[in-house]
């Protein structure tokens, strides 16, 4: 039955984890009818320095703003 798969940095608690399990198998019942006891919920926790957007780094201190940058930049 349903596997899912969520991907984060480190940094959820216990309680964010079980809340977000919760949902996502209360979720996926309602809308595709699958028994509570075959929905499958795992988290995977990658840390920040091995996860990159757009290019930059996760523990870039300017990474919320570089990240979202639809070009590269233009060497001098």
């Amino acid at each position: 039955m349903p596997i899912l798969s969520m991907t984060t940095w480190p940094n959820q608690t216990d309680e964010k984890c079980q809340e977000l399990i919760e949902e996502l198998t209360a979720t996926v019942h309602r809308v595709i009818g699958a028994p509570l006891d075959k929905i499958t919920v795992y988290i995977q926790e990658i840390p920040q320095n091995r996860w990159g957007e757009g290019g930059v780094l996760g523990t870039n201190p300017e990474f919320a703003e570089l990240s979202r940058r639809r070009a590269a930049p233009v060497d001098a």
